[in-house]
């Protein structure tokens, strides 16, 4: 397998292989080398030199500037809203790197599309679910609220933009992981599965982008002043509740026992 599993593109490269040992070691399970399907799917979030990365990220980073444009072009410019596209779509960028490398390693086993895939709540939990509201539902009523009631229209077509933007990046990579069939050949890939999937949610933060606005609010001079108040607690609830959420999944408990790849071998 060693042998196999160190070149690009169509085997897992070494720093896959690496990565996704030290992933299984952090939650609780040693191999001395992992299986194929584990390295190719934990390797390809978490190499730092995955092949094809930078293009993606490069070409969302080039669409980003052309939406700001865009947005400048009639009135909705900021520094803020150049800042939270370009994040936004760098998010996208990223997981679509991920799926891009996994399908390049081949075809994945897939169980039954009925069993095993865990609810939606149970990967993301109360307290990310509570960061996307408070973001995106908190975000548009007051978007509305100073388009009704101050004369700051562009600002809060501005802020509107930007969550909107937001909004639809963190919903692909939600809807893309919360429903993908679960990629596994047994209990123990199963359980990597699920573990992945987490991680992949956490690829969307909604709780950052309400900092953003704090950002924009600082250096920018659009914000309605009556509504500086409403701004900042809007960021720290959101930004808060989703530090909380981050928190709790690195509290995750140790993977169950299994096959995850070739044991470690102990010298006597």
């Amino acid at each position: 397998m060693a042998n196999a599993m160190t070149g690009w593109p169509g085997e897992p490269g070494f720093d896959e292989i690496t990565a996704t040992r030290q992933w299984l070691g952090k939650r609780g399970v040693e191999v001395g080398e992992p299986s194929r399907l584990l390295a190719a799917r934990v390797g390809a979030r978490l190499s730092r030199r995955t092949p094809g990365r930078f293009r993606w990220l490069a070409g969302a980073a080039v669409l980003s500037v052309l939406l700001g444009m865009a947005a400048g072009a009639v009135g909705l410019g900021g520094n803020g809203i150049l800042l939270g596209l370009i994040c936004a779509s760098l998010e996208v960028a990223l997981w679509l790197s991920y799926r891009h490398r996994e399908r390049a390693l081949g075809p994945l086993p897939v169980m039954d599309r009925r069993s095993g895939r865990p609810s939606a709540f149970a990967i993301l939990g109360a307290w990310y679910v509570a960061s996307f509201v408070i973001t995106f539902g908190g975000g548009a009523a007051l978007a509305a609220a100073i388009h009704l009631t101050t004369p700051a229209k562009a600002y809060a077509w501005g802020l509107a933009a930007l969550l909107g933007w937001a909004a639809l990046c963190c919903a692909v990579i939600l809807i893309g992981t919360l429903r993908r069939p679960v990629y596994a050949e047994d209990t123990a890939s199963a359980a990597v599965d699920t573990e992945l999937r987490v991680l992949d949610s956490q690829a969307a933060i909604p709780g950052f982008y309400p900092v953003i606005v704090l950002y924009d609010m600082a250096v920018g001079d659009q914000a309605p002043a009556e509504f500086t108040g409403w701004l900042i607690a809007y960021a720290v609830l959101a930004f808060g509740t989703t530090v909380i959420g981050v928190w709790r999944h690195h509290r995750r408990p140790a993977l169950p026992p299994g096959d995850y790849g070739t044991p470690v071998q102990v010298s006597s």
